[in-house]
């Protein structure tokens, strides 16, 4: 019994070992040496699937056969279960007799000819050039002649040749036509030439093995040409002959064409027919781990268990040839380098081979991201939600044959584990750090196969982590990826804080402190509005992250006045929004707003002291901005302005004397009636009937509240009305939407 959840165990870690090919030799024609094509092997070495000893039995068969006449040898196969190289294994252990002049092998490859015209005449082709040097001149003449006569007759397909035109043929048959045409006027039967052919062929000690492989390539009509060849002309003394096809595809062309028929028609030509022995789940299994090892890399351990489970579960039952084995892996040979380290590889061979086995389901995951990524919670139609999504992703998938796929697609989307199990998963970190499908912003890479503006490459994280300690590079990192566009219109700098924050766990503790520094100090510039996450309940934004962030870097690793100590530190080059910003959350948690309670001392940002100290410090940083006119230019500058009223604790006093001062400008007044002026989006909950509204809706509000706490009103209000009147076109529109919010808040103060 496999123990799926244990990879060291007989047929997980084990299982992988074996299907390691580093640590076997690599002769000519393996299947390693072939760079993940599917060519058939030619010599034994390459055998991984137990063909050989079949081949070298049956190629002794082929050699003992006694006084063959046209004698048929099948061997039979499914598509992709090795035919063509048990075919050349058989050639291979002929090549004694081959040496030894017993034996001449004749191959037909009769898939490079197109139509029945064109397999006939080659068919003589090959079998001339195959036989005639060991005849003499007469019995040499004797093979075309007998062609010429059966296709001038119309014998050997099912119509006459149109000898003048040739019907393209010759072009086919590569100038066959040509050839054969010489010998038409001769007047012997079809009888005697056959039996002339044969009473020469008799008295020749070598004998000629016809190879006839891929007939199960050809149409059904060419198909059949080729048994019909065989059957009759080709019935000829020490001339022996080895088709390769699919025993089932052909019966059935027979039964097509010959209903009453059906097997008899094929046990009629062949003689002896030999079924390919199938290769052993374990070989297969084997060999594409092995393979897979060569393309993917050895997974981590921690990450073998999921490959694992992911191979067992979706892969390994998709291997049932020799040939799917190379389909998976000329695919992930193609597809693996684009995203190679920057996704999880269980998730993604099991995706790969979702999109070999069933495109269908594939292309209903790439189309269902939001349903697929997102949790899933219990719902009292239980029974109504799984069959919904038992439509959107097995549709097409028999009843018997959904409950592995189901199993398959939990393991990569756990979030599914709530629709078809009812249980469910909260969102696990550890999803996006090891960048499985089923984590939002590395889901687009497993079906693009490319990493877009969404995601920063593990290689860029790696190096962040790695250079944390460095202040100018965690710096200059940031401002850089604020320059790049997201295609949902943020910057890539949001997802590099995001990466940050999975990542924190990696970074060395002497690193935390200078890290911090640089955040703090770059995170005014890291405000933008581009990266407010809105829609939906989502409220994440640059400044929300950095909160997590340094909660992520430090709660787990420090004391309380260990970690008080390093933001402290952090805090003396911090950027005057942030340092104000950090200073009122330390200051909160030990002083929250009306009906809260204080923070429990463990989970505070600093020591009650330094909370005090921090508050003194945003305050000096106001004063500083406001005394070299950096303040007025705040994107933040209301919230400012209503910390410094509390820091200072005078009333308002010393921010109502500057904001007085700076009503004094047209500018600013224009500035303060932008900076009040918000922006907010809601859904309408009805409408007709039921129905609420499909789309959000933006709504201009005027964010007057505490404002007299920060400057005088009246004379605000006044200079609103004298800049509006005189100010510029940009400074009056500005003014004039404000000034119509700030009516309508005064009509409806709940507004």
């Amino acid at each position: 019994m496999v123990d799926f959840d244990n990879p060291r165990s007989t047929g997980a870690g084990a299982l992988y070992e074996q299907g390691s090919p580093m640590s076997k030799s690599e002769g000519p024609g393996s299947a390693e040496s072939n760079s993940y094509n599917d060519r058939p092997i030619t010599v034994p070495e390459g055998d991984r699937y137990g063909i050989d000893p079949f081949a070298r039995a049956l190629a002794r068969a082929i050699r003992k056969l006694d006084a063959p006449n046209g004698s048929v040898v099948a061997l039979n196969g499914p598509w992709g279960s090795g035919k063509s190289s048990a075919a050349n294994l058989v050639r291979y252990h002929l090549l004694e007799a081959i040496k030894s002049g017993e034996l001449a092998i004749i191959d037909f490859a009769c898939w490079w000819f197109r139509g029945e015209e064109a397999l006939a005449l080659a068919f003589f082709r090959e079998l001339y050039v195959g036989i005639s040097p060991s005849l003499e001149e007469r019995a040499r003449r004797v093979l075309p002649m007998l062609g010429a006569r059966l296709l001038k007759a119309g014998s050997a397909v099912g119509a006459a040749l149109d000898w003048a035109g040739a019907s393209g043929a010759g072009a086919t048959a590569g100038g066959v036509m040509g050839w054969l045409a010489e010998f038409i006027k001769d007047d012997e039967t079809v009888e005697k030439l056959h039996s002339d052919l044969s009473r020469a062929l008799s008295t020749q000690s070598k004998r000629f093995l016809v190879v006839i492989d891929d007939i199960d390539r050809l149409s059904p009509d060419e198909a059949l040409l080729i048994f019909r060849l065989v059957k009759s002309v080709g019935r000829l003394p020490n001339v022996m002959y080895l088709l390769v096809y699919d025993r089932q595809l052909a019966e059935k062309i027979v039964a097509d064409r010959f209903p009453s028929e059906g097997p008899h028609y094929l046990e009629k030509i062949v003689q002896a027919a030999f079924e390919l022995p199938e290769p052993t789940q374990t070989d297969l299994w084997s060999q594409a781990l092995g393979l897979i090892e060569r393309i993917c890399g050895r997974p981590a351990e921690d990450r073998m268990r999921d490959l694992m489970n992911h191979f067992y579960e979706t892969i390994a039952p998709a291997l049932r040839t020799p040939r799917d084995v190379m389909r998976l892996a000329n695919t992930i040979s193609v597809t693996w380098p684009a995203v190679a380290g920057e996704v999880d590889v269980g998730d993604f061979l099991a995706i790969e081979t979702l999109r070999l086995r069933y495109p269908q389901i594939y292309r209903a995951i790439r189309q269902n991201k939001g349903k697929l990524c997102k949790r899933q919670d219990g719902n009292s139609n239980q029974a109504a939600i799984s069959a919904e999504y038992d439509e959107l992703l097995l549709g097409s998938i028999e009843e018997k044959d959904r409950e592995p796929l189901r199993r398959s697609l939990i393991r990569l989307f756990p979030a599914l584990s709530g629709v078809w199990k009812n249980y469910h998963y909260g969102y696990s970190d550890s999803w996006g750090m090891q960048r499985r499908v089923c984590s939002e912003p590395h889901f687009e890479a497993y079906f693009r196969f490319a990493l877009g503006a969404e995601t920063v490459s593990l290689r860029e994280i790696d190096e962040l982590v790695s250079r944390a300690g460095d202040g100018e590079y965690v710096k200059s990192r940031l401002r850089g990826a604020l320059g790049v566009k997201r295609q949902n219109g943020g910057t890539l700098a949001a997802a590099v804080l995001d990466e940050m924050i999975l990542h924190a766990g990696r970074v060395e503790p002497q690193c935390v402190e200078p890290l911090l520094s640089a955040l703090f100090e770059v995170a005014d510039e890291l405000d933008i509005d581009a990266d407010q996450e809105r829609g939906f309940g989502s409220f994440a934004n640059n400044g929300l992250r950095l909160h997590w962030l340094l909660r992520r870097l430090t709660f787990e690793r420090y004391s309380l006045p260990d970690r008080s100590a390093i933001f402290m530190e952090a805090c003396k080059t911090a950027a005057v929004g942030w340092l104000v910003d950090f200073a009122n959350s330390a200051h909160n948690d030990y002083h929250p707003g009306k009906g809260k309670q204080p923070e429990r001392e463990e989970r505070c940002l600093t020591t009650l002291e330094d909370a005090s100290l921090l508050g003194q410090q945003a305050l000096d940083a106001i004063r500083r901005a406001a005394t070299d006119e950096t303040l007025a230019a705040h994107r933040h500058l209301p919230y400012l302005l209503h910390r410094w009223v509390e820091f200072a604790d005078d009333e308002g006093a010393e921010v109502r004397a500057w904001t007085s001062a700076q009503l004094d400008s047209d500018a600013m007044v224009a500035c303060f009636a932008g900076m009040c002026t918000s922006v907010s989006w809601s859904f309408g909950l009805g409408g007709f009937g039921d129905l609420g509204d499909r789309v959000s809706i933006s709504s201009v509000r005027a964010s007057v509240g505490g404002l007299d706490q920060i400057m005088d009103v009246d004379k605000f209000r006044q200079r609103l009305t004298e800049v509006q009147a005189h100010g510029s076109p940009q400074q009056q529109q500005t003014i004039t939407t404000f000034l119509n919010a700030w009516e309508r808040k005064d009509r409806d103060p709940d507004d």
